[in-house]
């Protein structure tokens, strides 16, 4: 048995490759047909979601298209379809999602157009447009961290972030950033941030916090792109079928 779960919302919706097809002069719809590929961990993207590849694209001389996407979904997975905002109307009215194993499309979200000023305010962390270093570090006190600097190495909750000047060997006076934690025992340890400096949460939802921000600050540069992400919940490898039709001139 499989599910089906048909989504009709409101909202608009857009396709981000544009498929060059040759003009169908007969009254049957041209198609091109491809064997389905199965997503690979290499195709996940930093925010953890598999491309849903297109299988079957039918192109009609009315200019309308017909669009598959197939992949394999491993236990509760999200999978994603990039569009452009031309065809948001048409994707989200006719979107279908099957999921043909022991599991169900729970569901449909997309990236929000508004300024990225905004979406930043839906963060847990104060991270700005633009942040140095010591901005990272004072957004993160009080979480867990680990630290290694040389040989040197510790894990505790942050606790303070301070900026100061010192004089290096050739008596030149330079910027140091030193934060300090406090380990599991109670002892306090501080750093200087470096080159040779590593700091990693151990706070798993502050990392994917983190990985939040990076997208939607990579995603500022691709203002016309807006990308459907589906939520899979189910236990073992199934296939994951999404189609809809959109008008794709001829």
């Amino acid at each position: 048995m499989f599910r089906l779960t048909r989504f009709r919302l409101t909202q608009t919706f857009p396709l981000l490759a544009l498929f060059f097809l040759p003009c169908a002069a007969q009254n049957k719809p041209a198609s091109v047909k491809a064997v389905p590929v199965v997503a690979k961990n290499d195709e996940k993207t930093p925010d953890s979601t598999v491309r849903l590849p297109v299988r079957r694209v039918v192109l009609y001389k009315n200019g309308i298209g017909y669009f598959e996407h197939t992949a394999r979904a491993r236990g509760t997975q999200d999978l994603r379809i990039d569009f452009t905002t031309g065809q948001l109307n048409d994707v989200l009215k006719s979107l279908t999602a099957v999921d043909t194993g022991d599991g169900r499309i729970t569901s449909v979200r997309y990236n929000s157009t508004a300024p990225l000023s905004e979406r930043l305010k839906s963060l847990r962390l104060p991270f700005g447009l633009q942040i140095t270093n010591a901005d990272f570090l004072n957004a993160l006190r009080g979480a867990r961290i680990e630290v290694r600097s040389g040989t040197t190495s510790a894990t505790g909750r942050l606790l303070s972030v301070e900026k100061s000047r010192k004089q290096d060997a050739r008596g030149n006076f330079i910027d140091a950033t030193e934060f300090s934690l406090v380990g599991d025992s109670g002892e306090l340890r501080t750093f200087e941030l470096t080159q040779a400096t590593c700091v990693r949460l151990a706070d798993r939802d502050l990392a994917e916090e983190v990985g939040r921000y990076m997208n939607l600050i990579g995603s500022s540069r691709a203002a016309d792109v807006r990308r459907m992400t589906l939520t899979a919940t189910g236990s073992g490898e199934r296939a994951i079928f999404v189609s809809y039709i959109s008008e794709v001139p001829v």
